[in-house]
């Protein structure tokens, strides 16, 4: 079992929101009008702000089932993640996505010189019934969050591998979704899924965490998606620029009645916010905590 923590809220964000999908409308179709939606939530903070978008996505296909299987150990009722995949959208080349994908369109070739970093397509994630679940995430652009530095930094984790060596976590996870050998559970050893592992290091290196609390290579898709349901008090406190979410959910691998602890014929029990947060590394607000003495 994965050191986790719990959020300190019971409150959902209530920046998270749901849009359901239209009869005939693909993902790219989804995605048009979730981006309208996001914009109106965040309305005049946009004005003088870029805005920095990431979209999850829960897949049907076997790796996609393998990774959502496998982060059920850092969700509290150990239920499959709706997310198994998460890309950072380009902000002039709308169709153009950075990521880390095990499936990659026209293979991996040799991914080394890219420390594994590969510019896709949402072409690509078009198809609905291959992708029934999608998550837009926005944020605003902040002092060091900015477009010129996200490249920037892109440059700069292509050439140094030791921030993170996405290469390993690429073998490791293809060794389990694939089931090479006695290949187990990566997260178990503190290895994340490598897109979201890889745009953890990006977002940290410019002051922004993605899921506060949780070491940056333990990262996967789940990890973000309760990090922005739950952990809203600490971008309040910290004074960071909170994510907000439009959300898209049609395939749960559980049902929910099963999700929600019902017997046969009675009412759902009690639950608890999610928790995704590991404590191998302390928030900020941890920190000053632990500082400031009895």
């Amino acid at each position: 079992m994965l050191p986790i923590a719990p959020a300190r809220t019971n409150r959902e964000w209530e920046g998270v929101q749901s849009l359901p999908g239209l009869g005939g409308e693909d993902n790219l179709g989804w995605l048009g009008r979730a981006t309208q939606t996001l914009t109106s939530q965040f309305g005049d903070a946009l004005k003088s702000q870029e805005l920095v978008r990431l979209v999850l996505f829960g897949g049907t296909d076997p790796v996609s089932f393998r990774l959502r299987v496998a982060q059920a150990h850092i969700r509290h009722d150990m239920t499959p993640s709706s997310w198994s995949h998460v890309v950072l959208i380009h902000p002039k080349q709308l169709s153009r996505v950075y990521e880390i994908s095990l499936e990659p369109q026209g293979g991996f070739h040799y991914p080394v010189s890219t420390n594994g970093l590969q510019n896709g397509s949402l072409q690509h994630y078009r198809d609905r019934a291959r992708y029934p679940n999608i998550a837009l995430l926005g944020i605003p652009s902040g002092d060091k969050l900015t477009w010129e530095e996200i490249n920037r930094t892109f440059i700069q984790f292509q050439k140094q591998r030791t921030s993170l060596d996405a290469m390993e976590l690429i073998v490791r996870w293809l060794a389990f979704v694939w089931g090479a050998g006695r290949a187990g559970n990566p997260l178990l050893e503190g290895y994340g899924v490598p897109s979201s592992a890889m745009l953890e290091i990006i977002f940290s290196a410019l002051g922004h965490d993605l899921t506060p609390g949780l070491e940056s290579r333990s990262s996967c898709p789940e990890a973000i998606w309760q990090a922005v349901k739950w952990w809203h008090h600490y971008y309040d406190q910290e004074g960071r620029n909170q994510p907000r979410c439009v959300h898209r959910v049609d395939n749960q691998l559980i049902p929910s009645s099963i999700r929600e602890g019902r017997k046969m014929g009675g009412p759902p029990t009690q639950t608890t916010p999610p928790v995704s947060i590991s404590i191998t590394r302390q928030t900020t607000q941890d920190r000053n905590a632990n500082s400031s003495g009895p």
